[in-house]
Parts: C-alpha cells; structure tokens; sequence
C-alpha cells in the first residue's frame, strides 16, 4: 500500500514557506501596478522636466517588504499560521503514517477482506485531513491576499506622490538595476511613508469566494 498516496498531507502542513513566497510574488507585482503612469507629468522646476533628460527614481521592493512595519507584521503572521497548523495537524498526521505502517507489518496475517477494510479506513481518514488542511490553508491565503492588497492600496499613493516630487520620468524596481548612484533610491522614504501611512495590518482566514482561484495542492 503506497503511504503518499493514502495519506499524503505532509505538505499541505507547510503552509509558511507556500504563502511567504505568494506573499513575495504579489509583492512583485504591487510595485508594478502602484507605479506612476507613463504620462505623469513632473513636477514643474524638477530635475528633468526642462532639459528633457530622464529622471530616474529606484525603489526596492524586496526592502519595502522585508523591513517596513506592515510588511514585517505581516510575515510575522505568516509565520505563526504555519507554526498553529504544524502543531494543529500534526499528530493526527503522524498517527495516520504509523497506522499505515503498521497495516503494511500486519499485511501478511490479515485476509484480504481485513486489510481492505483497514486499508479503505486508512484512505479516508487520510483524504478527511488533507481536506481540512487545504480548506484552513486556502481562508490563510485569502486572509494574506486581503491584507496584502491593504499595503497595496497604501504604497500607491506614496509612490505616486514621490514621483511627483522628485520631478521624475522613470521609476524602476532594485533589481533592474546593475549600477545607480545612491542619491536615486528612494526605498528609505518610501519605507519611512509606508510606515506612517500603515504601520499595521491584520491578516484575518476568510474563506474564498466560490469560484475564486485556490492555493496549489501540496
């Protein structure tokens, strides 16, 4: 009898190291969707917007998540989702792998019709708590969608505004960059303004709408 197959929730129980890399990849895109339009206009007087050079701005989204208050308060909840679920679920995991352990020991003593029903027992018990896994695993994800949308809707203002001020025609992310002087990067403030805008947010399991897309089945 194949173990990964009967009960083979294991990694469903991973649910930090899943929703810290959503988190990191819709962090990604925040950046994208909250930069300025192609056609914001400078400000007037700003470097750049008389000479008709290109005024670059860089910020580093990486930073912005890793060291601003919210994004730091919401991988620290990250975390400790992942943490509740290990210790949620794990023993009856463990049971499950030891019951199917055993039912393969005792294999060779059973009729065929005794190990069937064990082995019918074992499947649903197993398929019972890949379920509730992936269903807790899915609000989680939900809940950090919604919370990340929160830092989202905050950091586009910000970023805007920081365009506008420093009169610039471009903005581009950290990691686009091979070489820039320093005085371009802007992550300090914007992490200083995201800061003071949102110095919290609240990541709250809500189940997905029907229809909405679900987190890949580990």
């Amino acid at each position: 009898m194949n173990n990964r197959t009967l009960i083979g929730v294991g990694g469903g129980l991973a649910v930090a190291a899943l929703v810290v890399a959503i988190l990191i990849a819709g962090t990604q895109g925040t950046a994208q969707n909250s930069q300025p339009g192609v056609g914001a206009a400078p400000a007037a007087g700003a470097p750049g917007s008389a000479t008709g050079i290109p005024s670059i701005l860089v910020v580093d989204r990486g930073a912005i998540l890793r060291t601003s208050v919210a994004g730091k308060d919401l991988i620290r909840q990250i975390d400790e989702f992942g943490k509740a679920m290990e210790a949620k679920y794990g023993e009856e995991e463990k049971k499950l792998r030891a019951d199917a352990q055993e039912l393969q020991e005792q294999a060779g003593v059973l009729s065929p019709e005794a190990r069937q029903k064990k082995e019918r027992e074992l499947r649903e018990r197993g398929e019972a708590l890949q379920k509730k896994v992936q269903e807790e695993q899915a609000a989680i994800q939900n809940g950090i969608n919604i919370a990340r949308t929160e830092i989202e809707k905050a950091l586009g203002p910000i970023l805007n505004t920081l365009f506008q001020e420093r009169g610039a025609t471009i903005m581009l992310d950290r990691g686009a960059i091979v070489l820039g002087s320093v005085d371009i990067d802007v992550t300090a403030d914007v992490i200083k303004r995201l800061d003071q805008a949102l110095p919290a947010v609240k990541v709250t399991p809500t189940k997905p709408e029907p229809g909405a897309e679900q987190p890949p089945a580990q």
